[in-house]
């Protein structure tokens, strides 16, 4: 089966997402995210990521691998599930436009939710580095019978940054020209002051980054809203403390404390917030959680390939009419960096193209 993609749904730093579908007109929708091969191993590497991290229903789901020729390019492109709800950014400006915000008791069910993900990656040995509302995906529950929303999925994506964990350290980044400590990964609105002011990235970075992210739910704003410039900010995060919103409850408040904690070995863990009473309180009561683990538990299915978790293809989206012979292209693929990135990735067949 052949795939189409039909329009790109933004642009990142490593590769262009699109919406892709199957050209056979079938309703199945995918994501797409794509890069021309030369400069496809930032994308590669996600994808080993994304596969080693598989099995959490609050990660986004890649189901695998495809190299295309399109318009003349040789092309990489990771197949991920597709959000039809956008994103946790989309989700909030929602809210912004209709001058409301994210209800707080709404708030703790969206944190259990983004807890748990960051929960599995930290256990699965890795740090995001760019938690933001932007790099976590919604996906929306629909009662077809009424036609509503009952249920809203959210999913952490985008590991383009992400680190591996060492066991009782912390990565610190020194630029090897000047032998100064570089700055942080991600996103400079959500880094944590350890990592602006010393370069360092353990799993505490995700835990401020959370922080950050609550904030903006319950405010419709960015923690940081006044500042010059980047330097400016980066004066913000490391002097100053995050102001919490005066709105929240006392026991919300207390949550974003243990966030917020300057000293990053003293910040709480993803598995310790998960029990404190903003989280707990709130899931023991108004969610049941017999049925959000039934819902947790649906099965994804690969839409590549019915039998297989991860599949490794070629040409899903060539649009060209001649390709360079078997043995040439093959040639090429040789050096190709996600082509060994995994021991089990099949060696994937030569499909001949449609004209197109």
């Amino acid at each position: 089966m052949y795939w189409k993609k039909m329009k790109a749904l933004g642009v990142g730093s490593y590769g262009t997402v699109f919406l892709a579908a199957p050209k056979d007109g079938s309703s199945t929708f995918v994501a797409v995210k794509s890069a021309e091969v030369k400069d496809s191993s930032s994308l590669s590497m996600e994808g080993r990521i994304l596969d080693a991290l598989k099995g959490s229903p609050y990660v986004v789901q890649c189901f695998g691998e495809d190299v295309s020729v399109e318009n003349g390019k040789h092309t990489y492109n990771l197949l991920l599930e597709y959000a039809v709800g956008g994103t946790l950014h989309d989700l909030i400006n929602i809210y912004s436009k209709a001058n409301t915000m994210v209800e707080e008791s709404e708030v703790p069910y969206y944190a259990f939710q983004l807890l748990t993900g960051i929960s599995h990656v930290h256990r699965k040995g890795f740090i995001h580095c760019d938690l933001k509302p932007s790099n976590i995906l919604v996906f929306p529950s629909v009662d077809d019978e009424y036609d509503s929303i009952v249920d809203v999925r959210l999913k952490l994506a985008d590991f383009g940054l992400s680190l591996r964990t060492v066991e009782n350290e912390t990565h610190t980044y020194w630029d090897r020209g000047s032998k100064k400590c570089c700055h942080h990964r991600g996103t400079l609105l959500y880094a944590s002051p350890e990592s602006v002011a010393h370069g360092i990235h353990g799993k505490a970075v995700d835990i401020w980054a959370l922080g950050c992210i609550v904030v903006e739910m319950i405010t419709g704003r960015r923690l940081w809203l006044c500042h010059k410039n980047s330097d400016d900010l980066d004066f913000k995060i490391t002097h100053e403390e995050p102001v919490i919103p005066s709105n929240a409850s006392n026991i919300c408040k207390d949550f974003l404390v243990k966030c917020f904690e300057k000293d990053h070995n003293w910040r709480w863990t993803a598995d310790m917030l998960l029990n404190h009473p903003f989280i707990k309180n709130v899931m023991s009561g108004k969610y049941h959680p017999e049925d959000h683990e039934l819902m947790s538990n649906k099965v994804i299915i690969n839409p590549f390939s019915h039998c297989e978790s991860w599949v490794s293809k070629r040409h899903l989206f060539s649009t060209c009419f001649h390709l360079p012979s078997s043995d040439n292209l093959r040639s090429r693929y040789a050096i190709f960096p996600a082509e060994n990135a995994q021991c089990r990735f099949s060696e994937a067949p030569n499909y001949s193209l449609p004209l197109c």
